[in-house]
């Protein structure tokens, strides 16, 4: 008879690889779950009653399940695999980099570091609370990527630093398979805070959530919700972030309406606790348009290793002190990003980011909610002239109430001059892919990185052979399309490295176009050409209009009114 396990992965990029391993072993029965430290409790109270025999984790979520249930728990380790590869996923990000962990991590990275000679450093911890501490210090003096366990990520997180989590792989999987009949620990769950408790009571009658320095709920109380409305497990992050006594974020609720949660730090004694207040998001147009609303609590990661890319963020740095923008830029510069990258300078992680289509903003003006600092608009070019007139004379009632509007043009169409070369507006050119090609290897390195971690892609380094068909290519699609290229390359991708070949292979998929288009592509009107564009790009993405839209730089609701016409 099968072992009845429950593993219980802290991060999801976990999870393809255990179900890849648990393909192979025959011996146990593996329920797997997603939950890191606090979150994987309520696992844990369910594999008590269900009949679970074992149960798989790893690091500190490990060692806290211990502590609460009688179930044997297994600790998948950490192996000398496991740390070439995420050395190997750094090695071509630029700037500092380091290692932060205890000593379990650190001396098997200290000895890789040393005799393979990278420039990687290593810092060791006693406890978990010298985490944070020495991650701010690291801030200070340069650093830009900090790597390590979740605590370490989430600390980078917190301070505004990349953080890439370091992964178990394949074989320290299947070790902790072979020692599934090890380990056996029990330990009982912290009683709650009386005395916040009672303090809250007297002064809160909102809904309110609070949970204590670990993330752990200690007390709720709903008015206006029936039942509570999200889940904890979607809070942890919020209990780290510290920046500012008191902030506003935006998150999706259990019922998927859209809610606003002002966040308190509070201090009682020597304990620290996090206090949400939740309510539902006030906006005439969030269930039916594309208006999204949200928090941008940290500064956006832009890589800058080219002068043209320093040049538009001295730009945008020069002109913090106005509240109009216009980015001015081909689809797939970037624009959004620049305009989450204005607002955090403007605001430093408080208040709300709120982006609209032109188009729907003219069909039913928007009632922002009262925490928009941000209101960043595109597709001004595709409305009539009547209702780009209407839409100039918005967003200056909007700046005259105190929020930033940050226009986005493809370029300076002469209907748009007046605003674009107002004194009072702040202009910033968004350069091409093209004009700055010194920024493909980091952002490809970035790229793949993110996909590694979000969904555990198998690629971790792109051969140099790979690199230079990279940066020969044109990109009309510009960063959104290399991110895109990249994402098909590496879903396709079981190794390890790209190879040269892997690259070729996608770029020949996306030249394969006749002869007789190209020699034709500009001749007609402009809405001739512009459909050919895009019935070109529809057949290159097998009809496919989500990555359509996405290489184009224009939403679902606007390619689908292009193929109509």
């Amino acid at each position: 008879m099968k072992i009845k396990t429950l593993f219980i992965a802290p991060y999801p990029a976990m999870i393809p690889l255990i179900e890849e391993c648990r393909g192979k072993e025959d011996d146990l029965d593996i329920k797997i779950e997603i939950g890191n430290l606090r979150d994987a409790l309520p696992y844990v109270k369910n594999a008590e009653t269900d009949g679970t025999e074992m149960i798989i984790s790893r690091g500190g979520t490990a060692k806290l399940i211990e502590q609460e249930t009688n179930i044997p728990v297994i600790d998948v380790q950490l192996s000398g695999y496991d740390m070439l590869r995420v050395l190997t996923l750094a090695n071509d990000f630029p700037g500092k980099k380091a290692i932060v962990g205890f000593s379990n991590i650190t001396l098997g990275a200290k000895t890789i570091t040393d005799i393979l000679e990278i420039g990687i450093e290593v810092f060791t911890v006693a406890k978990e609370e010298e985490v944070e501490s020495l991650v701010f210090d690291l801030k200070s003096k340069g650093f830009e990527l900090i790597m390590g366990d979740v605590v370490t990520v989430e600390a980078a997180a917190k301070f505004g630093l990349e953080g890439i989590l370091i992964q178990s792989g394949r074989e320290a999987i299947f070790d902790a398979f072979y020692k599934v009949e090890s380990v056996y620990h029990s330990f009982r769950k912290k009683q709650m805070e009386n005395e916040l408790l009672k303090t809250l009571l007297k002064v809160n009658t909102e809904n309110i959530l609070v949970t204590d320095s670990q993330g752990e709920k200690v007390f709720e109380q709903w008015n206006t919700f029936s039942s509570p409305p999200i889940q904890i497990s979607q809070l942890g992050a919020l209990v780290h972030r510290r920046e500012s006594p008191d902030s506003v974020v935006t998150m999706k609720g259990t019922n998927g309406e859209d809610l606003k949660i002002r966040v308190c730090h509070l201090k009682i004694g020597e304990d620290s606790f996090t206090q949400f207040l939740i309510s539902e998001l006030e906006s005439e147009k969030q269930a039916s348009s594309n208006l999204k609303i949200e928090a941008v609590p940290q500064l956006p990661m832009i890589i800058q290793e080219s002068e043209a890319m320093k040049d538009c963020l001295a730009s945008v740095s020069a002109g913090s002190s106005r509240n109009f923008w216009v980015l001015i830029g081909s689809a797939g510069t970037g624009k959004g990003l620049i305009a989450r990258y204005i607002h955090y300078l403007r605001y430093q992680g408080n208040g709300l980011f709120a982006s609209i289509h032109a188009e729907e903003n003219v069909k039913m003006p928007v009632a922002f909610d009262e925490d928009t600092r941000t209101i960043f608009i595109d597709g001004a070019e595709e409305i009539s002239l009547k209702e780009r007139a209407e839409l100039l004379k918005q967003c200056k009632q909007w700046t005259q109430e105190g929020k930033d509007v940050i226009l986005s043009l493809y370029g300076e169409t002469e209907d748009f001059h007046a605003i674009i070369f107002d004194d009072e507006v702040n202009r910033v050119y968004i350069p091409s892919l093209t004009e700055r090609k010194e920024d493909i290897r980091p952002m490809t390195a970035y790229f793949i990185a993110g996909f590694h971690q979000q969904l555990g892609t198998s690629a971790i380094k792109i051969k140099e052979e790979a690199f230079e068909l990279l940066e020969q290519y044109h990109w009309p699609g510009n960063a959104a399309e290399l991110k895109t290229f990249l994402y098909d390359v590496v879903k396709a991708e079981k190794e390890y490295t790209i190879r040269k070949d892997s690259v070729a292979k996608q770029l020949e998929r996306k030249q394969q176009r006749p002869a007789q288009f190209e020699e034709g592509l500009l001749s007609g009107t402009l809405d001739q050409i512009e459909k050919r564009i895009i019935e070109a790009v529809m057949e290159e993405e097998n009809q496919n209009q989500t990555k359509v839209s996405k290489r184009l730089g224009i939403n679902r609701s606007t390619l689908w009114r292009k193929l109509k016409q």
